[in-house]
């Protein structure tokens, strides 16, 4: 149902937990294990209620669950992590990995921009040629 938006984000699983980096603003992202493995699970063909649905399995009616994922859809759709397109896959297919036991988890991600000036820089024609990458030329 979803796909990483290839046009702007490369995405790297790594241990359970995945890295995100949006090549046109510089800005990279930092999941947990639960936030991973949904964003694993959506991106596998699993819609949000269907993960909603596993949560609610798990963690028990009131846990707030389609909320929490709603929203932590709504927001990699506004970071433009993810866009609509893909397969989907029956609900029994839907693998939520590395979840804690006790609690419904928290879904996000952090964000980062500190080196967005550097993984912007053109390598050809902005970084110092004597000092090479990541010096940037002087005017």
């Amino acid at each position: 149902m979803y796909q990483f938006n290839s046009s702007k984000v490369y995405a790297d699983l790594a241990e359970g937990q995945y890295i995100v980096l949006n090549f046109v603003t510089g800005a990279y992202y930092s999941f947990d294990q639960a936030s991973s493995a949904v964003l694993k699970a959506l991106t596998e063909g699993a819609s949000a209620g269907d993960i909603a649905g596993r949560f609610v399995s798990r963690y028990g009616a009131d846990c707030g669950a389609t909320e929490i994922v709603e929203a932590f859809l709504n927001k990699l759709l506004e970071l433009e992590i993810l866009i609509a397109g893909g397969d989907s896959v029956p609900e029994a297919a839907v693998q939520l990995d590395s979840l804690p036991n006790d609690t419904m988890p928290e879904l996000g991600c952090e964000g980062f921009n500190d080196v967005a000036d550097l993984l912007l820089m053109d390598p050809i024609h902005e970084v110092d040629e004597d000092a090479g990458w990541p010096n940037k030329r002087s005017e």
